[in-house]
């Protein structure tokens, strides 16, 4: 059972009525998790949750930004989110606390840069444990993998360079 549901599901009466409880139980549970909710209905809950929790400091999580649909020539759906965020962040509101994780694209970068002070913005692209990190999944995956373990050592050690080297932090 999703985190989500379970508190939407045991949440005080006050809370039952929040935009974000009206929100995911109109866009998520109603639907049965068979379409996303628009841009608007996410806008609609990100306002009313701003709007509505008075000096309560707002955490907002937008988990792999880059992996949001970025049509070219239409206004995309990661196009959307970035200039929501950045009309939120210039609003300048106190009470506004957001952490965005991605990959550098560029278009991500151009966007969120000059809405944030080097002190508050983290990267971890190309930091040696990342890199660790990859070629140890990548590793435990070839040698486990039925198929995989017939292969010769040297082209295991081939295909785990190979895609360490090309998975550019993902």
């Amino acid at each position: 059972m999703p985190v989500v549901y379970t508190l939407h599901s045991s949440s005080s009466s006050v809370i039952e009525h929040s935009p974000f409880t009206t929100f995911y139980s109109t866009s998520i549970l109603h639907e049965k998790g068979s379409q996303q909710p628009s841009i608007g209905a996410f806008t609609k809950c990100f306002d009313g949750m701003l709007k509505d929790t008075g000096d309560v400091p707002i955490y907002i999580i937008i988990d792999a930004l880059d992996e949001c649909p970025n049509t070219k020539g239409i206004r995309s759906s990661r196009h959307q989110v970035l200039a929501l965020v950045k009309n939120r962040v210039e609003s300048n509101l106190i009470k506004l606390r957001l952490c965005i994780t991605s990959r550098p694209e560029f278009d991500i970068r151009t966007s969120l840069a000059p809405l944030t002070s080097t002190p508050n913005c983290i990267s971890l692209h190309g930091e040696s444990g990342q890199r660790k990190d990859i070629i140890k999944f990548v590793r435990a995956v070839v040698y486990s993998d039925e198929n995989m373990r017939r292969w010769r050592d040297e082209d295991k050690e081939l295909v785990i360079e190979m895609l360490s080297e090309r998975a550019d932090g993902m």
